[in-house]
């Protein structure tokens, strides 16, 4: 018998996911007075991009503006129009005009087609009041912690037979 994932892996696939972002970036509107070159919707798919290559910084996205194979994926994975990606500076600038709730409607959409398929059954959580709740579990740990930040532990990193506990800004 097929999982859910299986069953509607039509609709939950890294191509199908990549442009339910890209549709809903390009329908965000152009706040811009004067328009640029650069569609406005491709500043926030050349940032969704980073974050997905996992980049570590803008900085970081921005050195390989000029390497023809980034410019291809952004081009043909993320829609970015013609691979061009927007300077640090000149992208950090723009998307902050975006308003949060044209950046929520990409989730809303993930997790639209995600229920449909039936896939977040598996994760239905009840408990007291709680009724009929999704139980994601998330961990930013291998990225966001501090051994600077005095907090109570919030986690447990393991190394081979070693328990060290770490905290989380």
């Amino acid at each position: 018998m097929a999982t859910a994932i299986q069953k509607y892996s039509k609709h939950l696939n890294a191509t199908n996911l990549i442009n339910i972002v890209s549709d809903c970036f390009e329908n965000i509107k152009d706040p811009r007075p004067d328009k640029c070159p650069i569609p406005f919707g491709d500043f926030p798919k050349s940032a969704f991009a980073m974050m997905h290559q996992r980049n570590d910084s803008l900085l970081e996205f921005d050195s390989k503006r000029t390497d023809p194979i980034q410019r291809h994926n952004l081009e043909k994975m993320y829609r970015v129009h013609d691979g061009i990606i927007p300077s640090d500076s000149h992208m950090s600038a723009v998307i902050d005009l975006i308003e949060p709730a044209d950046i929520q409607k990409p989730f809303k959409e993930f997790f639209s087609v995600i229920q449909r398929s039936g896939a977040l059954k598996a994760f239905k959580f009840s408990c007291g009041k709680l009724k009929d709740y999704y139980l994601m579990p998330i961990d930013g740990t291998g990225l966001f912690h501090s051994k600077n930040v005095a907090v109570k532990i919030a986690a447990l990193e393991i190394k081979g037979n070693l328990m060290n506990p770490i905290t989380i800004i």
